[in-house]
């Protein structure tokens, strides 16, 4: 059996603040298969993004350090790497899609000065020749006058278009895999799904992974193959999207679950779940979703729950199903 395009071993990353120290990421493993695409879902402030950015390794320090763990892509210990060597796998190896994309991009640059730096950074191409490709991605990505575009500024075109810039910059090196980090929030569904059709082409293409953070668990039920649950810096489950919508295990992903607005339920108002996440600056010992839970014993008070396997393939962290 062949090894996973991406191996996540109790990752940690911290962030040291004059509040004290934010555990963001608390020991998270997974991996994720060549052509395979794994959605991580969780409210805000689960540790979605931060664990993105530490795969990537663009965790800003000070005040944030990868405190532990290990990453490894394609063979390469990514927090063993030279910057430098760092610098050319980015891209090359793995690309991200980052969540907002006005913010991404550089206001003083026209659209395609953009991309064909991002192409020549990593081929050795001349400029006339990475206008050309520059042109085929805008054509690929579905972006109307690619010749017109690649002249405007961020400010000049719609979020529906910036948002297909940047995926033309994380296709520009052919990468091994993508990390879309809520590709299409503030999109309208019928660019939502353009978005996410057009990352499924270039999987396809390029039998790439895909780890998609998103809160739409909608998207997760069409195009993901497993998921990763996460809540308060830990993946609480991790299971098949066929689990995960059938036979849910944790009360948080079975609050997520039942949040959802359904089409066949009569509900005057939609469920969600009681409180609010923790602060990961304040955790004690327990479980960190105790004071939400419905099914609360008194162990989940005191004892923090490890991983357990309820099913093969399927991993949940909580006291229901551990010894």
């Amino acid at each position: 059996m062949s090894s996973p395009l991406l191996d996540v071993q109790n990752l940690q990353t911290e962030f040291y603040t004059s509040a004290g120290v934010i555990r963001a990421v608390r020991g998270i493993s997974f991996s994720v298969d060549r052509g395979e695409t794994v959605g991580l879902v969780g409210e805000s402030g689960s540790g979605k993004s931060v664990t993105s950015l530490s795969l990537m390794r663009l965790i800003p320090s000070p005040p944030g350090k990868i405190s532990g763990g290990k990453i490894i892509l394609d063979g390469q210990d990514v927090l063993a790497l030279p910057e430098r060597e760092m610098r050319k796998l980015r891209g090359e190896t793995v690309s991200m899609i980052f969540q907002d994309p006005f913010s991404s991009l550089n206001p003083t640059m026209t659209l395609g000065e953009q991309v064909m730096e991002a192409i020549r950074a990593h081929k050795s191409v001349s400029k006339a020749e990475a206008k050309n490709q520059t042109i085929e991605l805008f054509k690929a990505v579905r972006i109307p006058s690619p010749e017109i575009r690649m002249k405007q500024y961020p400010h000049q075109i719609s979020g529906g278009q910036r948002q297909r810039v940047m995926i033309a910059m994380a296709f520009s090196s052919n990468p091994s895999m993508l990390i879309a980090d809520e590709p299409t929030t503030a999109l309208d569904v019928t660019v939502q799904a353009q978005i996410m059709s057009l990352m499924q082409d270039f999987q396809k293409r390029n039998n790439a992974a895909i780890l998609l953070i998103t809160h739409d668990l909608g998207v997760v039920a069409e195009i993901c193959d497993k998921v990763l649950v996460m809540y308060a810096g830990q993946i609480v489950e991790q299971s098949t999207v066929e689990q995960i919508f059938n036979s849910p295990k944790h009360p948080y992903t079975i609050g997520l679950l039942e949040s959802l607005p359904q089409m066949s339920a009569h509900r005057a108002r939609l469920i969600s779940i009681p409180g609010q996440p923790p602060d990961l600056g304040k955790l004690t010992g327990g479980c960190p979703f105790a004071s939400r839970c419905t099914k609360v014993m008194d162990v989940c008070l005191t004892n923090e729950p490890g991983a357990t396997e309820v099913a093969p393939g399927q991993f949940v962290r909580c006291h229901l199903y551990g010894p």
